[in-house]
């Protein structure tokens, strides 16, 4: 016997016969089971093995047929959709467990049912007044900033420490988007600043102008050079600040005797007669020491004197009349609000808004203030109204304490006629 299986051919049958029962195995474990909801018509399809037409014929496709089967736990749960040739595996999930019941009892229902819903919350009116901010209007006829308004001098213009007025004419008319702004001839009344700055005055503020019929505006400005040459061209200083004029000198010879008193003053401090002596040079006590002492110092108070001069009346500017100049306005120009003798703007260099501004101020302020009396008058009432009351009901607990007891005094009258005497129940 072992040597009919030590053969070759005998080995190899033996292989053979195991590799096919293992196949068989690994087939019959990996076929997939049955479908638990298969029509009866596809299970008999299937069983008829000795119909040979049925088994080359495909199952005809049938829907999901919904059924109820028990299947054991460990089971496979399977399910078939389509034919018997086209077959896809479903796993149905677990069943989730139902929610549980709730569970109301008659009394919770009955109290529920009871039971009102709350009020509703008292409304509190508040009133607050919104103060709606300034919205300024646009004025109808206007000049913007800058423009520049050609005048001549009507009368001449010196500086000095005084405020010296300039009264000037309008030489041209200015326009603004068609429209005459400041006529020809319109006075412009200033006043020129303080000292001077080289051959300038300088002239800037508030400016009025003038009309014909008496109306006034006022508008900031400043004063510049306006210098036209012959053959109507402009020199480079043109449109600088300040009105141009020429310097005049009250005495030429000013500083050459600021010079010479200086020079006499050393001079003379120098002549002295002096003698050395413990403390160092010492002037001698004598007549021409005398002499020589006061002349220097009064050389020193002409020098002064003439300094002073010099720096103040000495040299000043003047400006002659018929001079022409430029005013650059600084504000907006608004010929409508030109008034007799400037009542609308107060002989103030103020515009047309700020005026509105002010106006709606003021009355929000008095608005507020009527509001704020109002108020307090509401609040004295309501205290007068509380204070009545409370004496009023102090009077009634006083009445009703004051009163008699009159109630007590029946109940105590009405007893003995009710109660039996002794003498009575014993005969």
């Amino acid at each position: 016997m072992m040597q009919q299986l030590q053969k070759p051919a005998v080995q190899m049958i033996l292989l053979l016969v195991v590799v096919s029962i293992a196949g068989v195995a690994f087939y019959v474990s990996k076929k997939p089971a049955e479908a638990v909801n298969t029509p009866k018509e596809v299970q008999k399809a299937k069983g008829s093995t000795n119909d040979k037409a049925a088994e080359s014929k495909p199952a005809k496709e049938s829907s999901l047929v919904v059924e109820s089967k028990t299947v054991n736990l460990g089971e496979k749960r399977t399910a078939m959709v389509g034919s018997d040739q086209q077959v896809e595996r479903f796993v149905v999930p677990p069943k989730k467990p139902p929610p549980p019941s709730l569970l109301s009892s008659n009394s919770s229902a009955q109290r529920k049912k009871t039971e009102k819903p709350p009020p509703f919350p008292k409304l509190v009116h508040v009133s607050n007044n919104i103060t709606e901010p300034f919205v300024p209007t646009t004025p109808r006829l206007f000049a913007p900033r800058g423009i520049l308004i050609k005048a001549a001098l009507v009368i001449t213009v010196d500086s000095s420490s005084l405020q010296t007025p300039v009264l000037a004419l309008v030489t041209e008319d200015v326009y603004w988007n068609h429209q005459l702004i400041v006529p020809a001839g319109t006075q412009v009344h200033a006043k020129a600043g303080k000292g001077r700055t080289r051959d300038r005055i300088e002239v800037h503020g508030a400016y009025t102008f003038i009309w014909e019929d008496g109306r006034e505006y006022t508008i900031n400005g400043i004063a510049l050079d306006h210098e036209r040459l012959s053959d109507n061209t402009y020199a480079i200083t043109d449109g600088s600040a300040g009105i141009k004029g020429i310097i005049v000198q009250n005495d030429q010879y000013a500083q050459v005797k600021v010079l010479i008193a200086e020079a006499l003053q050393g001079i003379m401090l120098n002549n002295r007669q002096q003698f050395q002596s413990i403390y160092g040079l010492v002037p001698q006590n004598n007549t021409a020491n005398a002499a020589l002492g006061g002349g220097a110092q009064a050389a020193s108070a002409y020098s002064r004197l003439l300094t002073t001069q010099l720096s103040q009346d000495m040299d000043f500017v003047r400006v002659a009349a018929g001079t022409q100049f430029y005013i650059y306005t600084t504000d907006v120009f608004e010929p409508e609000m030109a008034s007799i003798a400037g009542l609308r703007q107060k002989s103030q260099p103020v515009a047309s808004w700020q005026l509105a501004e002010e106006t709606y101020a003021k009355a929000q302020s008095e608005n507020a203030t009527a509001a704020r009396r109002d108020a307090e008058t509401a609040a004295e009432a309501e205290k007068a109204r509380q204070q009545q009351q409370t004496a009023e009901q102090i009077q009634q607990v006083r009445e009703i304490i004051s009163r008699p007891p009159e109630s007590g005094a029946a109940s105590t009258a009405e007893t003995p006629s009710s109660t039996p005497t002794p003498s009575s129940s014993n005969p």
